[in-house]
């Protein structure tokens, strides 16, 4: 069981810093000064940092025996998703203008992308609430909300590394891996079944995300969207 906090927290640790390092060019390389940086991208950093730490710190204090504390700081998750929830509103609202000025197929699909993000990241952790006291289920509503979170930083980062291709393949195909992963080590190493595996959870909401991302941007009804938040 121990082992099993330790990749936890080795788990989230590497989301948070494969996120940050993807947003080094459009975020971090402004430091100290930020100039064209509008504000509230810094509070949507800081909601950030806080559901990574939450993540991180909530295995150490089952670890700890802190069961009191873990639990506050649980309570704390049903005041910050709802904030984050707001915060990615925000960001889209924030960012349509910009993308609307390169192509409005590029508003359409960015903002397809972030919404579809927002409804995946609530799908999951609902679940992971609901289920707060089963550890599987609890745990995988938490990963696959924290897949979602990573996706817009890996995608960025693979992008910035090598190209935007590669950038768009790793966003689609790293929420499967993950899950695919996790499943196969249960049926290996643990002797679980894996079509009754919580993480079953991950690959079927992502799948169902990304046949929307294709539908959606091309549709009447999201142009209209579209236009109903830049009238705002």
């Amino acid at each position: 069981m121990e082992k099993s906090y330790k990749t936890l927290v080795a788990l989230f640790i590497g989301m948070l810093l494969i996120s940050i390092s993807g947003f080094y060019n459009t975020y971090f390389q402004f430091f100290p000064l930020f100039e064209n940086i509008p504000f509230f991208t810094h509070i949507h950093f800081i909601i950030f940092l806080s559901w990574f730490a939450i993540l991180i710190w909530q295995p150490l204090l089952i670890k700890q025996k802190k069961f009191e504390l873990h639990r506050k700081v649980g309570r704390f998750s049903y005041f910050l998703a709802p904030i984050m929830v707001i915060s990615i509103l925000v960001m889209v609202k924030i960012s349509i203008g910009r993308n609307i000025s390169i192509s409005m197929q590029q508003a359409k699909m960015a903002t397809a992308g972030a919404v579809l993000d927002l409804l995946s990241f609530s799908v999951f952790y609902i679940y992971s609430m609901l289920h707060r006291n089963k550890v599987r289920k609890h745990v995988a509503g938490l990963i696959g909300a924290s897949l979602i979170i990573l996706n817009p930083g890996l995608g960025r980062l693979v992008s910035n590394l090598f190209n935007q291709e590669l950038g768009i393949m790793a966003m689609s195909l790293t929420p499967f891996i993950a899950a695919l992963a996790i499943l196969l080590y249960e049926k290996i190493k643990l002797k679980r079944p894996m079509l009754k595996s919580p993480f079953l959870l991950i690959p079927l909401v992502w799948f169902v995300e990304l046949v929307l991302f294709i539908l959606l941007p091309g549709s009447d009804f999201w142009g209209k969207f579209i236009d109903l938040i830049v009238s705002l």
